[in-house]
């Protein structure tokens, strides 16, 4: 997967667009969040295949189970990288807008790096919030 020419004014806007958003499972959450920033650095929506098909924690799990074969975020998040050829790298040679997983297990999430490169951006309920670098446990590169 490659990044589009003009990714950077396409992943600023999408940042701008979404910096208050609600959180909304199927629509707002993690995934979804990740996958929209990989669409404005690639042009491709990787989650083509779960977008709008949950609206609870409950069915995004059963949902990502019926996709991968294991209803966990890293699972997802490994099955896509896979399916899409996103290579994974170090957390500190990520880059703006890569994808990062926060946390392990059953509390892990997908969130993206900032366009500044020194922090991540994750979705809340309140819009987007910002945490330190040394919170991602694993990243891939667009």
């Amino acid at each position: 997967m490659t990044r589009l020419d003009t990714w950077q004014t396409r992943l600023n806007q999408y940042l701008l667009d979404n910096a208050k958003s609600d959180f909304s499972y199927g629509q707002f959450d993690c995934g979804i969040f990740a996958a929209g920033a990989i669409e404005a650095l690639s042009g491709i929506d990787v989650a083509v295949d779960l977008r709008n098909k949950y609206s609870s924690r409950r069915e995004a799990f059963r949902a990502i189970k019926e996709l991968c074969g294991t209803a966990t975020v890293e699972g997802i998040a490994d099955y896509l990288a896979k399916k899409y050829d996103i290579p994974e790298c170090p957390v500190l040679m990520a880059q703006r807008g890569d994808p990062v997983l926060i946390g392990s297990g059953v509390t892990s999430r997908l969130a993206i790096i900032s366009m500044s490169g020194s922090e991540i951006l994750a979705t809340t309920n309140s819009g987007l919030m910002r945490y330190r670098l040394d919170q991602a446990s694993r990243a891939w590169h667009i």
